[in-house]
């Protein structure tokens, strides 16, 4: 039998010696394969959509609450709204663990049927066969069971980004996913003014609102197929993430990420704030549901525009603590200047700017904030390290919430003339309040949030670091593929034999 031996073919250096090459072997270096399937857009518009409708769910009573509240009763539009936050505490560590243990798809079917469910019941609130008794009840149950849906959807987009894209779409992603909330917010503000003209139009808009909704929890039912893709899009993608509770732990003992946690945090407490008090501002100083409608849209215009630039940007340059700084100082300067505003009449154009300025700048960041969430903990699981910035952003929308309608004042008599908040001047129901008070507590807290970002903020990419590393061991790899074609085969009896001494008999 022939004994076949690998002999290596070494590069030579200028003096004719072999060079010695020093590598790991080829068969100690994972082979991975990546892949990007078209489906990832699928499994992106369902969430979208979940989100979009949800978010229509939640805040479409508050531009015409005025009315809401003589329909359903005294404070009924505020409760509707604040039932979404309040729901989130107690079911979001539910959803962060479930989106972690049962996978994407779970966690997608849950908030389909929850907010599919809870609309319906909305619209039936809302006949006219139902005494005004139940109305709120039945209105309260549903909108609760929608609001389940809530801490559900609002860690899809990043999961769904780091499970199903690749890291140059990432970003992009995240923004559509993450903007199809404020857009929501859009079509409501401008929608839900225009529909309820009177209190028993109330029954149209739950109409409107339910049957997307419906739609939406279909195509999370019939299209949404599995949690992750067959070969995942990217490195970081293919590694195992930690349990619940240990990455639960990592991200607690993360001093950049509680830092994150309390900014973001605060900045989505401020914004589902402003637009859920959004009439409550205005109509003090004469301006009307539709302006206060519109402001929103604007606020949700500018912020969409914003984010598509800042995701592509980032995507591109990876610069997301600059851009988010950068993002969120403006933010509030402009938030601030509208606060101001808000407290005398005839700026109808100065407050509509700010708006639009805000929400270019404001709503730019909260997808690259996100991101940096997942950037600052990995490997701990996207739904881990966002639902934690979703569950402080509800935390904190109920005590801004809290503060701007504690610290509210009786308006004072002179500005009565005014105001618009009240339906007739019989109506006890809507009383127009002053907001300066509020409004100097919630400006001080906004600026203290900024400087933590801007001064303490110093993150490390540790899901760049991680995939930058694990591409130049697949170079490293490749060129040790390549060195080991270069080996040549022969049998070991053709081999050249050194020398030996030979014992001459004579």
């Amino acid at each position: 039998m022939v004994i076949q031996k690998d002999i290596p073919l070494q590069p030579l250096n200028s003096s004719g010696q072999a060079v010695a090459i020093d590598a790991p072997a080829p068969a100690d270096v994972a082979q991975i394969q990546l892949r990007v399937y078209k489906q990832r857009w699928v499994v992106l518009l369902a969430v979208a959509l979940l989100n979009n409708t949800n978010t229509m769910s939640w805040i479409g009573y508050a531009p015409s609450g005025n009315y809401v509240n003589r329909f359903y009763g005294e404070g009924s539009a505020a409760w509707l709204s604040l039932v979404f936050m309040i729901c989130t505490i107690p079911v979001g560590m539910f959803a962060m663990w479930a989106g972690r243990e049962w996978g994407l798809r779970t966690a997608i079917l849950i908030a389909g049927y929850t907010n599919g469910i809870g609309s319906i019941i909305r619209v039936i609130s809302s006949i006219g066969a139902i005494s005004e008794e139940y109305r709120f009840p039945i209105c309260m149950t549903g909108q609760a069971i929608a609001a389940v849906a809530y801490p559900f959807i609002m860690f899809l987009p990043t999961k769904v980004a780091g499970s199903w894209f690749p890291d140059t779409q990432r970003a992009i992603a995240t923004t559509i996913g993450v903007m199809s909330n404020p857009l929501g917010v859009l079509m409501a503000n401008l929608i839900s003014p225009a529909i309820v003209t009177s209190p028993d139009r109330i029954f149209y808009l739950n109409l409107f609102t339910s049957i997307p909704s419906c739609i939406a929890m279909l195509i999370a039912v019939f299209f949404v197929t599995r949690s992750d893709p067959k070969h995942p899009p990217t490195i970081s993608a293919s590694q195992p993430q930690m349990p619940f509770t240990t990455g639960l732990k990592s991200c607690i003992h993360s001093k950049q990420y509680i830092i994150l946690l309390i900014v973001m945090g605060g900045g989505i407490g401020m914004f589902n704030c402003l637009y859920t008090v959004m009439l409550e501002l205005l109509c003090p100083s004469g301006y009307s549901n539709l302006f206060s409608g519109f402001c929103a849209a604007l606020m949700i215009i500018g912020g969409i525009c914003g984010a598509a630039a800042s995701g592509t940007f980032v995507d591109r340059t990876k610069l997301y603590e600059e851009t988010l700084k950068a993002g969120l100082a403006a933010a509030v300067v402009f938030g601030l200047i509208f606060l101001q505003l808000t407290l005398h009449q005839g700026f109808s154009i100065p407050i509509a700017i700010s708006c639009l300025l805000f929400g270019i700048c404001g709503l730019a960041t909260y997808p690259i904030g996100l991101e940096m969430a997942s950037e600052c903990t990995f490997p701990v699981s996207e739904t881990t390290s966002t639902g934690l910035i979703v569950l402080s952003g509800q935390l904190q929308s109920v005590i801004y919430v809290f503060l701007m309608k504690n610290y509210a004042r009786p308006l004072q008599p002179e500005r009565m003339g005014g105001q618009v908040c009240q339906l007739t001047p019989e109506d006890t129901v809507n009383t127009p309040k002053d907001n300066t008070l509020s409004i100097i507590i919630f400006s001080a807290l906004a600026s203290a949030l900024v400087f933590l970002l801007v001064c303490f903020f110093k993150p490390v990419y540790k899901r760049l670091e991680a995939e930058r590393a694990a591409i130049k061991t697949r170079a490293t790899a490749q060129d040790i593929t390549q060195e080991v074609s270069n080996t040549i085969t022969i049998p070991e009896e053709s081999a050249v034999v050194p020398l030996v001494e030979a014992k001459i008999v004579m």
